[in-house]
């Protein structure tokens, strides 16, 4: 039996989520909606797969490909102007069996369909609805009307013919009244199953607690269960000082840090970072979102600069990426970086080719002299392990053995071609250096790379002292920008 999943309502009621993603890839407990829908078929043994489109549909095709993924096909059908349950069938009439199963795709449901097929095979109906109860598990006949809720059904292809034989009927409470009145038989398959509808930003929170807190058995949660109700996902870090409650769940790459107090009933999304002190429960946190240190969240949606008050319906957008930030914006920032200073590197490069060609040539002949030296110097922190663990990057810095500074550090611009570091950040340090760091307030120079040039050489102090140079260093990574980068270096190429 074929499956068919359309949209249902108007996708604007949960704005603003609606701009940043399709309905169908929506994710609870940080999954896609209609990912949690296709394995609830494939539970079942219904593999054959379309999906109605109307919202980002190419997003949504791109993530859920032909369905090899889940061991399904997966085929697509576009409503460019979707009009209703009956307009987006007809479009498809061709493509359908005998007969059919539809879902909507705004649902969390747990219904069991193997027994829905199973009731519709034996009364040999034209429609089957599958419909909750407390009491008895039955099927019987229906009458019109119902309630206007789009719970799953199953249609035979000859009951959809008459339906377009009608243009009256527009929801599906108007297609039972429209089949009953043809005299077709419908029935109710009741039994008891779980069945929630996102029609609001509120019934979005509200369902990501609940599914946590298993309202809704059979549904697959991501991650691996750390302690009963606590899912973890890949290479997450949550650090020994924190302190977790469930039912929690946390993603892929996320990072907590000590003092964080997070849950109950929290979802976190992949590539988060809450850092010192944050407290949070009851809210859902979504991919690559920054919360700063002693930030509160309660009762919210996150994403990025954007918090969503549930209680209180107001929508903030907070500009202090201290206190939230995108991850996503800073990753691209670090790539557009990169390639500034490689091609800037380049450019110096060629520049002051008349002077690193005859010095390296000359060591090329004199080798004895020692004119280039390559040696092992300690640069900004990288994650070593899949817990998340920290150690400084080493690389083998390039410099021409000189009196002169900047000649000294031209063979260094090869090392920021390669990416070991970059034309302005803190000093390269050696192994000594770098270990002999180990007090928390010591090692916040390595948030920020190793550098040609550095803030302490053009703060005035001609010969600073260890102490002095490390606290610049812990300031220039605290405040890092662009600008001041800029900065920094023409003040430092303003002799030459």
């Amino acid at each position: 039996m074929k499956a068919v999943i359309l949209p249902t309502g108007d996708p604007d009621r949960l704005k603003p989520l609606d701009e940043w993603m399709p309905e169908f890839l929506l994710p609870i407990v940080n999954k896609p909606l209609v990912e949690h829908l296709i394995e609830l078929l494939i539970r079942h043994s219904v593999k054959d797969i379309i999906l109605v489109l109307k919202h980002l549909p190419y997003e949504t095709e791109q993530y859920f490909g032909k369905g090899e993924r889940w061991g399904c096909s997966i085929s697509y059908s576009l409503a460019k102007g979707y009009r209703g349950i009956l307009n987006a069938l007809a479009r498809i009439q061709s493509r359908l069996g005998e007969s059919f199963l539809c879902l909507p795709g705004n649902v969390v449901t747990n219904v069991n369909l193997t027994d829905l097929i199973r009731a519709h095979e034996k009364v040999k109906g034209d429609v089957t609805m599958a419909l909750r109860t407390e009491n008895k598990w039955k099927t019987e006949p229906i009458d019109p009307p119902l309630k206007p809720t789009f719970h799953p059904f199953i249609m035979t292809t000859r009951a959809l013919s008459n339906l377009l034989a009608s243009s009256l009927a527009q929801n599906l409470e108007q297609m039972i009244a429209s089949l009953a009145m043809r005299g077709l038989n419908i029935y109710g398959h009741y039994s008891l199953f779980e069945h929630r509808a996102i029609d609001s930003l509120a019934d979005y929170l509200e369902i990501n607690r609940s599914v946590l807190k298993g309202g809704c058995r059979g549904m697959i949660i991501p991650g691996n269960q750390l302690m009963e109700g606590v899912w973890v996902g890949r290479q997450s870090r949550i650090d020994p000082q924190a302190r977790i409650s469930p039912p929690l769940l946390i993603g892929d790459y996320c990072q907590i840090h000590d003092g964080a107090v997070v849950g109950k009933e929290a979802v976190i999304g992949n590539n988060v970072i809450l850092s010192q002190c944050v407290s949070m429960q009851g809210s859902v946190i979504l991919d690559n979102t920054y919360i700063g240190a002693h930030t509160e969240i309660r009762d919210s949606i996150v994403r990025k600069n954007i918090l969503i008050d549930i209680p209180r319906s107001l929508n903030l957008y907070v500009g202090d990426d201290f206190i939230l930030g995108d991850l996503e914006k800073d990753a691209m920032a670090k790539k557009g970086l990169r390639i500034f200073n490689s091609i800037l590197a380049l450019f110096f490069l060629l520049l002051f080719s008349p002077i690193i060609l005859p010095l390296f040539l000359f060591h090329l002949m004199f080798p004895s002299k020692k004119i280039f030296s390559s040696d092992v110097r300690y640069g900004e922190y990288v994650i070593v392990d899949h817990h998340g663990a920290k150690k400084p990057k080493s690389f083998h810095l390039y410099s021409f053995k000189s009196k002169h500074g900047f000649i000294h550090k031209l063979p260094s611009l090869m090392n920021v071609i390669k990416g070991d570091m970059a034309l302005v950040g803190n000093s390269p340090l050696t192994q000594l250096e770098a270990f002999s760091l180990r007090e928390q307030w010591e090692t916040v120079r390595f948030n920020a790379p190793a550098g040609i040039f550095h803030l302490w050489e053009i703060d005035g102090t001609a010969a600073p002292t260890w102490e002095e140079k490390l606290v610049t260093e812990n300031y220039y990574a605290s405040t890092r920008s662009f600008k001041g980068d800029l900065r920094i270096l023409l003040k430092s190429l303003t002799p030459f």
